[in-house]
């Protein structure tokens, strides 16, 4: 196998080279997903609470469940939970359940499914990264490429691992072929429409990515202004193919008799006139291209229409502004921003859990000095795809730094950064440094793969964490031990019932057993918040009320299980400690303890009688 540096310092080598490489990172996830396939088997066994509720949703759909019903009718009570998720994730799941079906048991065919489908996606995302830094970069970067999106942590076991079945594994896909549509090179205008098609996709899935779409069309906006060869082109259709593409998909996924309902999480008439006026823009932009040829006519045309569609939307966004919870009370959006860990900033988590907030951090900061300089050491011609690496990987990092749910960012872009320059890194010429680069490179290599390696490390942990740090458990995290169906099995004999349970085992009791639930933590139902929080966290009192507000027939906590503060009224039913007003069932063993409603008993308790 011959290796040798290009006149621009990137290293080229053999197919064979990353044909190899792509099996390892073949081999790489097998080994490090083979043992949980299991406990996914045999138990059900999910990585967390969206992942429940999407395979709720699909048994629902298959049972007879209008495709545009998008309520969780066992969830809060008659009411219901209204889900701002899409079908267009749910259809797929569906399809090879009932395939599965065919052959084994439900259960059995939900866990293939469960089982599969990130495979197959992760296999999809494999082929793109490999496939765009092969073209671009040279089979070298695509080996690198492939085998950091195999063996980092934060995809491996995050986005694609047995099991993860809600939307953001769909989402990072669509981002990276977004990016990939900017960089690839040739034909131009079926790149802009490939990448706007794609772009309308992910927004119908989910809104986590809008700000990733947009900066596509910055960076295309401001390629268009210098000129850019075929900026104008891939332009154009990027606007147009969002532009045309999204309206369809949401009368395709949306209730028509919720067209003119605007929302703030889901693709709905606000986001459809971001997209509309984003058309608009490209048309124009299109249009004027040999009238507007001076790149400060153009840098001055853009901003112009970018200040003309601002005016024209900002009404109709306002609602919107500050978020998909703006819309929600206060203090039940400072339960959301505080509690749960998808909604904290990094800095947060680092008064939290310095090691988890550094390993989110090292390998995008790193990544970023990579490009850096891979930027300045290239020649002037080799440097576009390089800078739009750069400026999506460093928003990736910057949204971290707003919440840790939009860390998809990142990810969508880390292996194609990561191998662009680490094949450039490897091939150019260190001069003097030669010395340094058999040990730097590695190092570099293996902390973006692999933060672990340094935040486990004692040095790292006398540095930051230190002996008297205080461990924080986080709510994502609790009833852990109460998360397999198995532990269910003593409810399957009991009439459907309504149960009042922590926030994290709503979804499983709805997943597992035929009951309907009070709690879960989904924006659109606020109580759900309060009830899967407070009632457990707090006193009698505030429990007592909440099952007088929801009428819940049982009480269900996992055994041994700390809510809030030790003396609370949920961790006192972990530990056996039961008012009179709730009476114990026998579920024949295991870490649930469920408890019946006595509203006798009740009602004189909570009106202080």
């Amino acid at each position: 196998m011959t290796l040798k540096p290009d006149p621009n310092g990137d290293l080229t080598g053999s197919r064979f080279t990353y044909r190899l490489a792509f099996l390892v990172a073949l081999l790489i996830y097998t080994m490090l997903h083979w043992q949980g396939l299991g406990d996914l088997f045999t138990y059900l066994t999910l990585p967390d609470n969206d992942d429940a509720m999407r395979l709720v949703q699909v048994q629902d759909l298959l049972a007879g469940q209008g495709w545009f019903d998008m309520v969780q009718h066992r969830a809060m009570p008659p009411d219901g939970l209204s889900l701002h998720w899409s079908r267009l994730v749910d259809l797929p799941l569906a399809g090879l359940t009932l395939f599965f079906q065919q052959f084994t048991a439900p259960d059995r065919a939900l866990a293939l499914t469960a089982a599969l489908w990130p495979a197959l996606l992760f296999v999809a995302y494999l082929a793109i990264v490999g496939r765009v830094a092969s073209r671009v970069f040279g089979t070298i970067a695509a080996s690198f490429a492939v085998v950091a999106a195999a063996a980092t942590p934060g995809l491996s076991f995050s986005i694609f691992p047995p099991g993860r079945v809600d939307h953001h594994s769909v989402q990072v896909i669509c981002m990276a072929l977004v990016i990939s549509a900017l960089i690839l090179p040739g034909r131009p205008v079926l790149r802009g429409v490939m990448g706007g098609l794609v772009a309308a996709v992910s927004l119908a899935v989910g809104l986590e990515t809008i700000v990733v779409l947009a900066l596509a069309g910055v960076v295309l906006t401001v390629q268009h202004v210098l000129d850019h060869p075929g900026a104008t082109d891939r332009l154009v259709g990027y606007g147009i193919a969002l532009g045309g593409a999204a309206p369809l998909l949401f009368m395709i996924q949306t209730d028509p008799a919720l067209w003119a309902v605007p929302r703030c999480d889901q693709l709905s008439p606000p986001v459809l006139g971001i997209t509309s006026a984003a058309m608009a823009f490209a048309l124009i932009t299109y249009l004027s291209r040999e009238t507007v040829r001076s790149k400060r006519a153009r840098g001055a045309m853009a901003a112009v229409m970018i200040v003309a569609i601002l005016a024209g939307l900002w009404p109709m966004l306002s609602p919107c502004r500050e978020g998909p919870f703006s819309m929600l009370p206060p203090e039940v959006r400072h339960l959301i921003l505080s509690r749960i860990t998808e909604s904290l900033s990094v800095v947060r988590m680092f008064e939290r859990n310095p090691g988890f907030a550094t390993q989110l951090v090292l390998p995008l900061a790193l990544v970023s000095a990579l490009l850096i300089w891979q930027l300045i050491g290239s020649a002037r011609g080799a440097r576009s795809a390089v800078s739009v690496l750069l400026v999506f990987t460093l928003l990736g990092l910057a949204g971290l730094f707003y919440q840790i749910r939009v860390m998809i960012w990142g990810l969508a872009v880390l292996p194609l950064g990561f191998g662009a320059a680490m094949a450039w890194a490897v091939g150019r010429d260190w001069g003097g440094w030669r010395w340094a680069k058999a040990a730097l490179l590695p190092v570099v290599g293996i902390l973006v793969i692999y933060p672990h390696v340094f935040t486990q490390s004692p040095l790292f942990a006398a540095a930051l964490i230190g002996e008297n740090q205080p461990v924080n458990g986080k709510l994502a995290s609790a009833d852990q031990n109460c998360s397999r169906r198995d532990k269910f099995d003593g409810l399957q004999d009991i009439e459907p019932m309504a149960v009042l349970a922590p926030l994290n085992l709503g979804t499983k009791i709805l997943l597992y057993t035929p009951h309907s639930i009070f709690a879960a933590p989904y924006h659109r139902a606020p109580e759900a918040y309060w009830n899967g929080t407070l009632a457990f966290s707090g006193s009698d009192m505030d429990m007592a009320r909440r099952l007088r507000t929801t009428r819940a027939d049982y009480v269900l906590v996992c055994d041994g299980e700390v809510y809030g503060k030790a003396d609370s009224i949920g961790s006192r039913l972990a530990r056996g400690e039961v008012p009179a007003w709730l009476q114990p069932v026998d579920t024949g063993g295991g870490p649930i303890r469920l408890m019946r409603v006595d509203r006798a008993r009740l009602a004189p308790f909570v009106n202080g009688s």
